[in-house]
């Protein structure tokens, strides 16, 4: 995998000369750790697979964030340096222009973990392996690509990348969990579960000056306003409480334009192994935030369940969130669903029919009444999202034992000295 990304990181800095066709391989704007290994692994598969797209000579893993952001990763940074690859064979969004190779009909797109926000693009978008329950992250369904069709590829490189991000996501499921152990019985010197999740919790929860940009997507509503969800991997109260919060958040609009910032926080308590999940709604326009609000409040699928929890800032609201499974996912999907078809705007009477549902208090802090919260915790449960991707790889006709014997097959003489190696 060391040759394939050296060699496409310096085909990038050719700035792609001639009529050579590029196929990028790319995850979403958060660029999180599943999102990262998710792209370096598809694209390595295509390259060394008869999937590869026909006529593109070349593949290229592109990490959807500029090049300054990614020491924030701390956890991809972990990962990727105890994996052995270098940040110096990483190519990065701001160092290739994707626009231009789209504009002069050279570009094919592979989207992971994603949907593309930028709808210039979608038009050369040839495949997208994007997930919402069936797994816990989207580097289960590339390894499954990769166990079914090309086996071959995976050394012990390339299984500590995507073993890592599957033991450190939440909510496995028995699929999560199925590669997973295939993974751990051909290469048993992967490090323990336990110890690779917590040295990567860890390093996520490392935080910088620069809490709200780490993991940041946005999402344009109705071609006008601008809107952003950040993880933030914290309490909510930790949140609040830090220093020069409200010039992090303004700075944050301004510097990517955006009209709101939607924080959710995530931390954990020694009672329960699910994350506990809360919700910051920021904009120094009050119809922004309470047209927001109003949206969040009126989704029927899913029900986000929130209650208003009091803040000391009047340009914030807070919230808990009380439904576990209200992901960053499934709150973009509901801000780009539900706001495209009520943009926001300053109307009067727009923000009194919100009032309605939002009472403010006479100290500006936002509460919901109690009769509303109550028809929130009598709502049905939602019925289950559909994956936008169907099936399994490994259904079907499927053998387990197969495989292991292939891969031993493979691994030959090699197995001893893999089995030699300790630790990371």
């Amino acid at each position: 995998m060391e040759d394939f990304l050296e060699s496409s990181s310096a085909a990038a800095k050719t700035r792609f000369h001639g009529s050579q066709r590029v196929h990028v391989v790319m995850g979403n704007e958060s660029c999180d750790l599943d999102s990262i290994v998710s792209s370096l692994a598809m694209a390595y598969f295509l390259s060394r697979s008869s999937s590869g797209l026909r006529g593109a000579s070349l593949v290229l893993p592109v990490l959807n964030v500029p090049r300054s952001l990614f020491p924030l990763r701390r956890d991809a940074v972990l990962l990727l340096t105890e994996s052995g690859v270098a940040t110096e064979t990483l190519v990065f969004r701001d160092e290739v222009d994707l626009h231009r190779l789209h504009g002069d009909g050279r570009l094919a797109l592979t989207l992971v973990d994603a949907q593309s926000g930028d709808a210039v693009l979608q038009a050369a978008a040839v495949d997208v392996i994007d997930h919402v329950e069936t797994v816990a992250s989207c580097v289960t369904l590339v390894t499954e690509r990769i166990l079914s069709r090309a086996p071959e590829i995976l050394d012990r490189q390339l299984a500590l990348l995507l073993y890592g991000v599957m033991v450190d996501s939440v909510g496995r499921t028995v699929r999560d969990r199925q590669v997973i152990r295939l993974l751990q019985t051909q290469f048993p010197d992967l490090p323990p579960e336990g110890a690779l999740h917590a040295a990567l919790h860890a390093a996520k929860f490392d935080l910088s000056e620069q809490i709200l940009l780490q993991d940041l997507v946005s999402v344009a509503v109705g071609g006008e306003t601008r809107i952003a969800v950040s993880n933030v991997y914290m309490s909510l109260n930790e949140f609040l409480l830090r220093t020069s919060l409200q010039q992090e958040l303004s700075a944050a609009c301004q510097s990517h334009r955006l009209d709101a910032v939607v924080a959710m926080t995530t931390s954990f308590s020694d009672q329960s192994e699910e994350p506990v999940r809360q919700l910051a709604v920021y904009s120094s326009r009050p119809q922004h935030r309470l047209q927001i609000s109003h949206a969040l409040l009126t989704s029927r699928s899913p029900a986000l369940c929130f209650s208003s929890i009091s803040c000391p800032y009047k340009d914030i609201l807070a919230f808990d969130l009380t439904n576990a499974g209200a992901s960053r996912r499934r709150l973009l999907l509901l801000l780009s669903r539900l706001l495209s078809d009520d943009t926001i705007t300053s109307s009067s009477s727009s923000v009194l029919h919100h009032r309605r549902r939002l009472q403010l208090g006479a100290d500006g802090y936002g509460s919901l009444e109690e009769e509303e919260e109550e028809s929130w915790r009598r709502a049905p449960p939602p019925p289950p999202m559909n994956s936008l991707v169907d099936g399994s790889p490994l259904e079907g006709g499927f053998n387990q034992e197969a495989l292991l014997e292939k891969f031993s097959r493979m691994g030959g003489g090699e197995e001893e000295e893999q089995r030699g190696r300790r630790g990371l």
